[in-house]
């Protein structure tokens, strides 16, 4: 497991913290895919994820998470992604188009 360390000084001296950090699992290969579709549809407009999430509604963390397959989107944020992309919520699953 990957360890993180925290250390900060104080008036009374030197103070660390480690704490071990939980691996994460590798994300479900159809999120994966879906994040990665939202990423390529983002990209091909020029968006960044901070405008994205802006025009979104979103948060920036959140939109971070879709693409990065770590969240199953709900039909809302499905469609908040679609408005601020400037597409019809289907084009974002057009990905399962051919997934058998």
């Amino acid at each position: 497991m990957p360890i993180m360390h925290n250390c900060s000084w104080q008036s009374n001296g030197h103070r660390c913290q480690v704490k071990v950090v939980p691996h994460l699992d590798p994300p479900d290969p159809q999120l994966h895919a879906f994040g990665m579709h939202v990423r390529r549809l983002r990209e091909a407009r020029g968006l960044t994820l901070e405008e994205l999430a802006s025009r979104s509604g979103m948060s920036f963390r959140g939109v971070v998470y879709v693409e990065h397959g770590r969240r199953n989107p709900s039909l809302t944020t499905l469609i908040k992604l679609a408005r601020g992309l400037h597409i019809e919520p289907s084009t974002l699953l057009t990905i399962f188009d051919n997934d058998g």
